[in-house]
């Protein structure tokens, strides 16, 4: 019976502590789109998450840490979107797939691929920005790795490089899914005119 109500206060406490870190994550985000990353407080976010100061600083030790955070749990979303692409597709099939699920997470996470991108262009938000990066390469390794392989496959002199038109493209397209609510043409005419040049290759 001890052991029983142990594991119920254990699990309350669970529980509690992930409701009070939602609570923050969720009072962050309003605040950081409402006021900006460099004007808003930790005193600012524990109020509107209705919590002590004390509490947040127990989660979080600053909003640098809060922001790291809605990032990191962003980021994490979007890899889910890349898992289970089919390993035995071409490098243009791969890369539409890529493209196809790139452009739905940015439809279904458009606030807060909006609230990040605004936040990293403030102020003192450069040390920020570097940690995204680097977060983003480490998550997205594996489907780079795929896309290399496929564009070795292919007999593309310098994959790498192509690596980085891709992500140059998918930028673009990201922009343009996030900031405005209807593309200047339509994506998917765009993707097929960026995919064609794996027809090409395909064909040499």
């Amino acid at each position: 019976m001890a052991k029983a109500n142990l594991k119920i206060s254990e699990n309350k406490k669970i529980q509690a502590r992930e409701k009070s870190l939602s609570r923050i994550l969720s009072s962050a985000i309003v605040l950081f789109s409402k006021h900006g990353f460099a004007q808003t407080t930790m005193e600012m976010i524990a109020n509107h998450a209705k919590i002590s100061k004390g509490l947040a600083y127990n989660y979080f030790k600053s909003k640098v840490q809060i922001f790291e955070e809605i990032i990191d749990q962003h980021l994490t979303k979007q890899e889910l979107f890349y898992r289970n692409i089919p390993e035995n597709l071409s490098a243009r099939d791969y890369v539409k797939e890529f493209f196809e699920r790139s452009m739905q997470f940015a439809e279904q996470e458009r606030k807060t691929m909006i609230l990040i991108s605004v936040c990293l262009f403030q102020p003192g938000s450069i040390s920020l920005s570097k940690k995204m990066m680097a977060n983003i390469d480490k998550k997205l390794a594996p489907f780079k790795e795929a896309m290399l392989d496929r564009f070795t496959n292919l007999g593309i002199k310098e994959p790498e490089k192509e690596m980085m038109l891709i992500r140059t493209f998918l930028h673009g397209i990201f922009m343009g899914k996030v900031f405005h609510d209807q593309d200047i043409c339509p994506t998917t005419n765009v993707v097929e005119l960026f995919l064609e040049r794996y027809e090409k290759n395909s064909r040499k």
